[in-house]
C-alpha cells in the first residue's frame, strides 16, 4: 500500500476536531488539511441526495490539497454516503463506523448497544447493519438527537442548562432497554461527552475519534513526516470556529483558519 504522508479531514463543521484531536494523539508528525464545512452545517437534517452532493465537493477539496487518502470525520456522510464516494474513488478513504462498531461490541457486557445520531444517521439504520453483521444476536437501540449539534455549533457550554436537558432527554430513549454501552454516533458530541458520562455513569460511551484514530495505524501505510502539520479550511469564517477549536482541542491548535468556497468545488 502507498504511504501516506497528508491525510484529508472533512466534517460538516466542528464535529471533525473531535476525530483529528484523536488522530494527532495516536498518529503524531502527520501533515493533515482538514475542512470544516461550516457553511453548510449540519448535514444532519438533510436528504440523502444532498449529502452524497456535499461530501463529493468536500472531497474533491481536499482533493485539490494533494492527501493521499481522506477520512470521513462526520457520523452522517459515513452512514449515508460512505459507499458511494468509495466506488467513486481510487485512493483510500474511510469512515467511522466500523471501528466504532468494533468498539462498542467489545465494550458491551448485556450486548444491549445504543446509538445516538443525527436524524440521517439514525434514519440510515447504518450502525445498527454493521452491529448486527458482526453480533447478530445483538440489541440495538437508535435515538435521533437533532438538537446537539445546533446547540454545539453555536458554543453552548456542556454545563448550559438547555445541554444538560437535552442529553437527559434523549437519553432517556434508553431506559429499561438493558443498554450499557453508547456510541456517540456524531463526530460533535464527544463536546458533549462529560455531560453524558455524568447523566448516565452507568454507560460505557463510544468516541467513534478515538475508535478509529487506534485503527488507522492498523489500516493506512502511515509515513508521519515528523514535523506533523494541521492547515484548517472551511466554508464560512464568521463562525467563532477558531475560538471553540482550541478551547477543546489539546494534540494540536488552529492558529490560522483559511476561508474556501465550496461551490467551486
Amino acid at each position: 500500500m502507498k504511504e501516506i504522508r497528508r491525510l484529508g479531514v472533512f466534517d460538516s463543521g466542528l464535529g471533525g476536531l473531535t476525530v483529528l484531536n484523536e488522530i494527532c494523539k495516536y498518529n503524531r508528525g502527520l501533515e493533515i488539511s482538514y475542512f470544516g464545512d461550516t457553511a453548510r452545517v449540519p448535514y444532519g437534517s438533510r436528504s440523502d441526495e444532498t449529502i452524497l452532493a456535499y461530501a463529493r465537493q468536500d472531497v474533491r477539496f481536499l482533493q485539490s490539497r494533494n492527501v493521499d487518502a481522506i477520512v470521513v470525520a462526520c457520523g452522517t456522510v459515513s452512514a449515508i454516503a460512505l459507499n458511494s464516494l468509495k466506488s467513486e474513488l481510487d485512493f483510500p478513504i474511510f469512515g467511522v463506523i466500523e471501528s466504532a462498531a468494533n468498539a462498542a461490541i467489545a465494550a458491551t457486557k448485556t450486548r444491549s448497544i445504543g446509538i445516538i445520531g443525527t436524524i440521517a444517521t439514525i434514519r440510515s439504520g447504518a450502525y445498527m447493519r454493521t452491529i448486527k453483521a458482526k453480533d447478530g444476536d445483538a440489541r440495538v437501540y437508535g435515538v435521533a438527537c437533532p438538537l446537539l449539534v445546533p446547540l454545539i455549533e453555536n458554543g453552548h457550554a456542556p454545563d448550559d442548562e438547555i445541554v444538560e436537558l437535552a442529553c437527559k432527554r434523549y437519553l432517556s430513549e434508553f431506559k429499561d432497554s438493558g443498554v450499557d454501552t453508547v456510541i456517540m454516533g456524531c463526530t460533535h458530541y464527544p463536546f458533549y461527552k462529560q455531560t453524558l458520562k455524568r447523566l448516565a455513569p452507568e454507560i460505557t460511551f463510544i468516541d467513534i475519534g478515538t475508535a478509529l484514530a487506534k485503527d488507522l495505524k492498523r489500516l493506512l501505510n502511515l509515513a508521519p513526516s515528523g514535523e506533523g502539520k494541521v492547515e484548517y479550511f472551511v466554508s464560512d469564517s464568521d463562525t467563532g470556529f477558531q475560538a471553540i477549536a482550541n478551547g477543546f482541542l489539546d494534540s494540536v491548535r488552529a492558529d490560522f483558519i483559511n476561508s474556501v468556497n465550496i461551490e467551486r468545488y
